[in-house]
C-alpha cells in the first residue's frame, strides 16, 4: 500500500491510498461518469472489449483522484507526504508534479493490458522521479526480467527492443487517455500531469540510446 498526502497552503488535505496489488471488478450497481465508459474515446491500440469491459480499467481507478483535483491550477503549490511500506517522501512542489507521480503509480498498477507492463515498478515506486530517475529504474528492471527470461531457458533481448516498442505503446495511450481527462477536469493540473507523463514515454521511445549516454561516465571503470 503506498499513500499520497497533499496538504494545502489553505489547510486542505487530500489522502489517497493505492494498493498496488488490487485486482479490478467493476461495480454493476455503480454510475460512474461517463468519460471512463470503455467506448469513449478508447485507445486506439487499446485490446479490451466492449462485451468484457463495460469501463476503462484506468479509468475508474483514476476516477477519485481526476475529480478531487478537477478544480485546481497546474502552478499550485502544495506539501505531499508520500508513504510506502519502508520509507516516507516528503516535497514541497507544484501540483502538476504530485499528482504525474501519482497518476503513474495508479496507472502502472491498474488492469490496462499496456499500463501493467510498468506494474512491476510500483514495488519500487520512486515518487517524483526525474527522467533520469525514470530512465535507470525502468531500463534496469527491464534488463533484469531479461535475465530471468535467459535463467529460464528462454531468448532474452538486451537490445531493448521490446522495451522501446512498450514506450512507444504508453505515448499513443497517453495522449488518447488525456482526451478523457480534458472532459472530466475544469483546471489543468490533471491534465498537464498526464501530458507529462506522455512527454516522459515520447523520449523514451525517440531517443533512449542517445539518453542512455548520459550514463556511460557513470560505470565507467566500475563494476556498479
Amino acid at each position: 500500500m503506498v499513500e499520497y498526502i497533499f496538504e494545502m497552503d489553505n489547510g486542505e488535505t487530500l489522502f489517497f491510498q493505492v494498493d498496488i496489488d488490487r485486482c479490478y471488478h467493476e461495480e454493476m450497481k455503480k454510475a460512474y461518469p461517463s468519460w471512463t465508459k470503455l467506448e469513449y474515446n478508447q485507445c486506439d491500440i487499446c485490446p479490451l472489449s466492449a462485451e468484457t469491459y463495460r469501463y476503462c480499467p484506468t479509468a475508474v481507478d483514476l476516477q477519485e483522484i481526476v475529480e478531487k483535483f478537477s478544480s485546481f491550477l497546474s502552478h499550485k503549490q502544495v506539501a505531499v507526504r508520500v508513504k510506502t511500506s519502508d520509507r516516507e517522501y516528503i516535497k514541497t512542489c507544484d501540483i502538476q508534479t504530485g499528482l504525474q507521480s501519482l497518476l503513474g503509480l495508479v496507472m502502472a498498477t491498474s488492469a490496462c493490458p499496456i499500463l501493467s507492463k510498468l506494474g512491476a515498478l510500483a514495488s519500487f515506486h520512486l515518487p517524483f522521479a526525474t527522467t533520469e530517475d525514470t530512465l535507470f529504474r525502468t531500463v534496469g528492471a527491464y534488463l533484469l526480467r531479461q535475465y530471468f527470461i535467459l535463467s529460464a531457458g528462454g531468448e532474452p533481448d538486451f537490445t531493448l527492443g521490446e522495451l522501446k516498442a512498450i514506450y512507444n505503446k504508453l505515448e499513443e495511450l497517453n495522449y488518447s487517455f488525456g482526451e478523457r481527462i480534458r472532459i472530466a477536469s475544469k483546471s489543468d493540473a490533471n491534465l498537464n500531469a498526464v501530458v507529462q507523463l506522455g512527454a516522459l514515454s515520447f523520449m523514451v521511445y525517440v531517443s533512449l540510446e542517445e539518453q542512455l549516454k548520459d550514463f556511460r561516465d557513470a560505470f565507467r571503470g566500475r563494476l556498479f
